[in-house]
């Protein structure tokens, strides 16, 4: 996500991380991707954290990843970037629409991630033959 960020450039020939970057008040493409992977740490630390003992299995771990992901572009993308940077708030336009499809991808990431290492653990701990 990060690096569909560093190219997207959705307004006026701005890097979608050099906009994170304006949530601290800077234009540093750097400081964007300190930002943005801080955030995205947090996010999929919480989605654990809420959702991991539902999230074990693949097709719900896809399911909540999926609306995870996207309670985060509602959360983020339409309301918290937008107010930090004085833009109006819970609208569609090339940022948030560019956005969505980012966010849902996390979120199905971080889900299939979840599952994943749930499921190597499970095996782990019942062993090779599963008992």
């Amino acid at each position: 996500m990060g690096i569909w960020m560093s190219v997207s450039r959705p307004m006026t020939d701005t890097a979608m991380i050099t906009m994170v970057a304006g949530l601290l008040g800077s234009t540093n493409a750097f400081a964007g991707w300190l930002i943005h992977l801080s955030i995205a740490l947090f996010a999929v630390i919480t989605f654990g954290a809420l959702l991991g003992q539902f999230a074990q299995r693949l097709a719900p771990a896809v399911l909540l990843g999926v609306a995870y992901g996207a309670v985060w572009w509602f959360v983020g993308a339409l309301w918290i970037m937008p107010a930090n940077m004085g833009m109006p708030v819970f609208e569609w336009n090339d940022v948030s629409s560019s956005s969505l499809g980012a966010h849902l991808v996390f979120g199905l990431l971080a889900g299939l991630t979840f599952a994943a290492i749930a499921q190597a653990a499970d095996k782990q701990r019942t062993g090779p033959a599963g008992g």
